[in-house]
């Protein structure tokens, strides 16, 4: 028997974001982050911004020539942090902001030995009542050879982060996701060189440059679901560059002169084709019986050799899309279409993925596979009841796999919303009436 298709890989882990303003609508803007849920958001670049203020400042006859600020001697350096506050402010106000500056040259000394206090986070607030964090105080700091004024604006006497994409775009999601994997596998190494290194590779001064790009991405984007999707996204493109680079000189040349592609065209024939026709089929590619069972035990050994198993994923892969693409059966023009990203060399499609046109509804992919799961546990043949239950057969699931199992390894909500809501619902009707198997174990 041929192998069977290569299983759709499982879903990968969700990138952990912190939470954050829901993003602007439309295009992504350079907007700049302030310490409050209006600037923060705004959709002026901060040449705009900058742009605005001049004006306004102008037309009033005055200039503001607020310095930045400084430290007292017992406080850590401060500038504004990210989270929001103080919505109803508002910071375009002149007289309000120096209003704010008196009362707070005022408290100073009435605050000096005053306890710190703490904000929601459990971590102190500065004299601006906002909660420290990594990239707006001195836990980060300003410890390279950038200038702290072309970090920083000053607006109503506070100083703000302007955004920092390091070498990115506001809307390169997926780069973005890639740095973050390669910096993480870096620092992974426990080697402060090897990680600077890799800060160096791609574009980072230090790990402080990196996670002031790091917080910039997420408080625009830390909720949207898409920013998340494109983490998946990166992940899989991550997994197929390592199996790419390990197959080795050899390890995807023919056998016998069969190529891969051509064996797993035969084999996904093989359960719909046979006695005479199989052996016609065999001779259309100048094989009989026997050369075709050495061809196919030896592409299994290759499949199969744990002696390196990224490679031999690299070639089940391939096989996987050799196979699709061989169009046959009930979701064969599907499968067709979805095998042009499903290999090694191919850019990972997720949610674009094509082969919608033909495919099952992902209601039923669910329910199918759900089922299969079921009767494997009550020792059934899931060959014969796929066949009695859906009419299909295994070439049949296959097919309608390759379309749906690259749109839900990279939509975050089909996969945690709508798989698992399902999942739950088939294995109910395929478990009904059907004991427990572990019900006799002690616990």
């Amino acid at each position: 028997m041929p192998p069977p298709p290569p299983r759709k890989p499982g879903p990968p882990v969700r990138a952990a974001v912190p939470t954050s303003p829901t993003k602007p609508k439309g295009k992504p803007t350079e907007s700049f982050i302030g310490n409050d849920s209006q600037t923060m958001m705004s959709d002026e670049t901060f040449a705009e911004f900058e742009a605005r203020m001049k004006a306004e400042e102008g037309a009033a006859g005055s200039t503001n020539t607020n310095p930045a600020l400084e430290p007292d001697d017992d406080e850590p350096e401060t500038c504004a942090g990210l989270d929001e506050q103080d919505e109803g402010e508002d910071l375009d106000d002149d007289e309000s902001g120096s209003d704010e500056e008196d009362s707070d040259s005022d408290s100073d000394d009435e605050e000096e030995d005053a306890p710190q206090k703490l904000g929601p986070g459990g971590r102190p607030l500065d004299r601006f009542g906002v909660e420290w964090d990594y990239v707006s105080h001195e836990g980060m700091g300003f410890n390279d050879d950038e200038d702290e004024d072309a970090m920083t604006f000053e607006k109503n006497g506070k100083t703000y982060f302007k955004p920092d994409w390091g070498k990115l775009r506001p809307s390169q999601w997926v780069e973005y996701w890639k740095v973050n994997f390669a910096l993480e596998a870096a620092q992974g190494e426990d080697d402060d060189d090897v990680y600077q290194a890799a800060l160096e590779q791609h574009g980072f001064r230090n790990r402080n440059h990196w996670k002031r790009v790091q917080h910039t991405f997420l408080r625009h984007y830390g909720n949207d679901p898409e920013f998340t999707d494109a983490a998946l996204e990166a992940r899989q493109a991550q997994t197929r560059d390592a199996m790419k680079n390990a197959v080795k000189p050899g390890m995807l040349d023919p056998i016998e002169g069969v190529s891969l592609q051509v064996y797993a065209s035969i084999a996904a024939q093989q359960m719909s084709v046979t006695g005479p026709a199989f052996v016609k089929l065999l001779a259309k590619h100048k094989l009989d019986e026997a050369k075709f069972a050495r061809v196919s035990e030896a592409w299994m050994a290759r499949m199969s050799d744990q002696s390196d198993p990224m490679a031999s994923a690299a070639i089940m892969t391939e096989y996987g899309k050799a196979f699709a693409a061989g169009g046959v059966g009930q979701y064969g023009a599907s499968a067709q279409e979805a095998s042009g990203s499903m290999g090694i060399n191919d850019k990972v499609a997720g949610k674009n993925a094509k082969g919608a046109a033909g495919s099952m509804t992902f209601d039923r992919y669910v329910e199918v596979m759900t089922a299969q799961g079921c009767w494997a546990q009550q020792g059934k043949d899931a060959n014969q009841m796929l066949k009695k239950v859906f009419n299909m057969t295994a070439v049949d699931w296959s097919n309608a796999s390759a379309y749906w199992s690259q749109k839900m390894s990279t939509d975050i909500k089909l996969m945690t919303e709508q798989f698992p809501v399902l999942q739950a619902k088939y294995t109910e009707k395929y478990m009904a009436g059907v004991d427990d198997p572990d019900s006799d174990l002690d616990v």
